[in-house]
């Protein structure tokens, strides 16, 4: 399953679960809910750094690709 999301609208805990509820840009400037990212508290620090750290690396080969379109030396 693909879930498209724009942003997030809230994060919680419940249950042991760290919830948290996403949404899609809809016309005229409205939210449309997209749904809910569920993940159970014990592996929620390991999730969220794993994703910081994936981003990140991601963040640094788009700059690098940028900067080989520009013909700017790395």
């Amino acid at each position: 399953m693909h879930i498209f999301a724009d942003g997030l609208t809230k994060v919680s805990f419940s249950n042991n679960n760290l919830r948290i509820c996403l949404f899609q840009n809809g016309p005229d400037n409205t939210t449309i809910e997209s749904g809910t990212l569920i993940i159970p508290i014990n592996q929620a620090a390991n999730f969220i750094n794993s994703m910081a750290n994936s981003l990140t690396t991601l963040n640094e080969q788009m700059k690098a690709q940028a900067q080989d379109t520009q013909g700017e030396p790395q």
